[in-house]
């Protein structure tokens, strides 16, 4: 059976004000959840802690909102019976959940008739994946609540471009606070843009610039 397929496209634009790059994700915010700081430009530059070094230009990444948890890796064994209860029970039940009571959502992300019927007998489709939004690795659960169905790309950047960064350099057994990028649901809605930038001016003010350019 043929199983449904994602597409991604990026593309790189400004749109007053505000930077936009990436998956069609992330979602405009009124202010950023930390403060930034002005550049010479009179442009807004954000700059979010993360753990160690890692400092980050954005507040969200592909609809996610980044929000501060312990990220403590449990014990080998643990781990192990989480992921293998995770692969046999957990993911063919939230699969067969959401396809149940989430098939509007689902059919926004592109779900077809023959995918929505694979994911009614708990099967999954190719380019998509269930994400734990704290990975095992960090403590997670296979609650249902930890879980989000969503496509592949957005997914690996949450890990690549925000998660891994912040770890590599702790002993993560010991337990550290990360920036971690979180959100309600448990399918993936696309939003506007990827990575969320602070609005470098207010928008009656940008208006007014304007008007005034176009009376020079």
């Amino acid at each position: 059976m043929a199983q449904d397929n994602y597409t991604h496209t990026k593309r790189s634009r400004k749109k007053g004000g505000l930077a936009i790059y990436g998956y069609n994700n992330g979602k405009k915010k009124d202010k950023p959840s930390e403060a930034g700081t002005e550049n010479l430009s009179g442009k807004m530059q954000v700059e979010v802690k993360g753990a160690g070094d890692v400092r980050f230009n954005f507040i969200a990444i592909n609809g996610f909102t980044l929000i501060d948890k312990e990220y403590k890796t449990p014990s080998k064994r643990s781990r192990e019976m989480t992921r293998e209860d995770f692969k046999k029970n957990v993911r063919p039940a939230f699969l067969k959940y959401i396809a149940e009571h989430h098939e509007p959502q689902l059919r926004k992300l592109g779900v077809s008739d023959a995918g929505l019927e694979r994911m009614k007998k708990g099967l999954g489709l190719n380019g998509y994946n269930v994400h734990h939004k704290l990975p095992i690795h960090g403590g997670g659960t296979n609650d249902f609540s930890n879980l989000i169905f969503m496509p592949i790309p957005p997914h690996d950047e949450l890990h690549n471009k925000v998660i891994n960064p912040q770890i590599k350099n702790f002993d993560t057994r010991m337990g550290v606070v990360i920036k971690l990028p979180w959100r309600d649901g448990m399918v993936w809605e696309r939003p506007l843009n990827s990575r969320e930038k602070a609005q470098s001016k207010p928008t009656m003010m940008v208006a007014r610039m304007k008007q005034k350019a176009a009376e020079r």
